[in-house]
């Protein structure tokens, strides 16, 4: 897989990765897994104590629930779930810990959210992390979950032979205010994406891309709506959305362009969890081949174990064989945030 950066960055992908790092659930019958690491019985026992276990989480309610009731099912230790946009939960994480009352126990984020609470993980080196890459794992968390920026459209209204196949297709005249963007106010998903097609088109990508009027939504599921009613022909959307949607029967198909960007979830477990035993074993279960199966099956997202397997959203390997990814350094996007929303104002309305 070759994997892109900022040619001003100088820095490599495990570095960016420590730098910075979103259906229905799994089916009842699940399949076998080979033995891993197993956890420590003695957390085990002790986890099983403490009954509960509070998990904070940015995923879609999918991978959520999968994970809850599959380790319910495994331990009897019941998962509490409070699921919100990285902001909202970062927020969350930020006033119970100013406050001195820290509730959560475990962390499903992205970045850059991500960064904003490491201050308040622990490090722990779950057993079952011996098998996953070191790129993908930091003392403070364990990327468990992936996707792309890719383009998404509705098959009724585009055609086969009109169809665009790569980011700067955006640009020609025919889809002036027939697609749709997220807000990078709201989402920084946006903001990586920003600089990715900068670096390849140039400055003035972003100028052109404005002149053809996007329309702006707040949220993934709101665009992928907007491109199943109608309201507009297609989308700069991500590729668990089209997947989800299109299972579903919905019109909607799309491309991952040959340039795109990764984005992930990771977990972790909080220094100041009220439950520390159920929240290590809960980071566990997620980091295993079993868990990031169901997590990653229910997302329509790709794992980073090499024992799991989300067959419709595939594998890094085999991705990696048509596709360069750009991994964001969300360190460098945070600090130059307001010179990025800056640039997207004067140039998209």
């Amino acid at each position: 897989m070759k994997t892109e950066f900022s040619q001003s960055s100088g820095i490599d992908r495990r570095t960016l990765l420590k730098l910075g790092a979103s259906a229905a659930a799994a089916g009842s019958v699940l399949p076998s897994f080979p033995a891993g690491a197993a956890s420590d019985p003695k957390l085990v026992e002790a986890a099983k104590k403490e009954g509960t276990v509070s998990l904070y989480s940015s995923a879609s309610t999918g991978p959520n629930n999968a994970a809850a009731e599959a380790f319910k099912k495994k331990y009897g230790i019941e998962v509490s779930v409070y699921r919100a946009g990285s902001a909202d939960v970062a927020t969350r994480v930020q006033t119970e810990e100013s406050a001195g009352r820290p509730q959560a126990d475990a962390l499903i984020i992205e970045e850059p959210a991500l960064s904003l609470l490491v201050p308040y993980l622990a490090a722990y080196d779950s057993p079952e992390r011996a098998k996953i890459d070191a790129a993908y794992k930091a003392p403070q968390y364990t990327l468990i979950r992936m996707y792309m920026a890719q383009l998404g459209w509705n098959t009724n209204t585009v055609k086969p032979a009109d169809a665009p196949k790569d980011w700067k297709d955006l640009l020609d005249p025919k889809w002036k205010g027939r697609f749709g963007s997220l807000d990078p106010h709201v989402t920084a998903t946006t903001l990586a994406w920003q600089v990715m097609v900068s670096q390849l088109y140039g400055p003035s990508y972003l100028q052109g891309f404005g002149a053809n009027k996007p329309k702006l939504y707040a949220s993934t599921n709101a665009m992928s709506q907007a491109i199943v009613s109608g309201e507009i022909d297609m989308g700069v959307t991500n590729s668990f959305g089209v997947i989800q949607l299109a299972d579903t029967g919905a019109p909607i198909g799309g491309v991952v362009p040959k340039n795109t960007v990764l984005f992930g979830g990771n977990i972790s477990v909080f220094s100041k969890a009220p439950h520390p035993n159920a929240a290590r074993l809960f980071c566990d279960f997620a980091c295993s081949g079993e868990g990031q199966t169901l997590i990653n099956v229910a997302g329509a997202t790709i794992p980073t174990h090499p024992e799991a397997s989300a067959p419709k959203a595939g594998s890094l390997a085999e991705l990696g064989k048509v596709h360069s990814f750009v991994q964001p350094d969300y360190k460098m996007i945070i600090g130059k945030t307001q010179e990025l929303l800056a640039e997207w104002d004067k140039h998209v309305k």
